[in-house]
């Protein structure tokens, strides 16, 4: 498989919509199981409860909205900053004779 410059836009939306999915799965969780949900998290965060900091707070469909149009907009940029360097990167190791076919 020849490898090829990445598409910037393309990266983009899909590391938004994928960020996007996980914001509402997360959503949904809090509401069903918010306790069993903020023990989850409570696990990724290293050395700090959460538990301490959470505060109770009912989720409405407006907070919804801003979170999911925050979260998909940050990882659309994150997505195509990554692509724009990959690019640079990519067309670096191409001018200066790296076998990119290789894995």
């Amino acid at each position: 498989m020849e490898k090829t410059k990445a598409h910037p836009h393309i990266i983009g939306v899909a590391a938004g919509m994928t960020a996007g999915f996980v914001y509402a799965i997360c959503a949904a969780a809090i509401i069903i199981w918010p306790t069993q949900a903020l023990n989850f998290f409570n696990n990724w965060f290293h050395g700090i409860d959460l538990t301490k900091i959470a505060r109770p707070m009912q989720l409405t469909f407006s907070n919804f909205i801003i979170g999911f149009l925050g979260i998909v907009l940050t990882f659309y940029f994150i997505g195509l900053i990554y692509s724009l360097i990959y690019n640079i990167c990519y067309s670096h190791c191409k001018k200066n004779g790296v076998d990119l076919g290789r894995s």
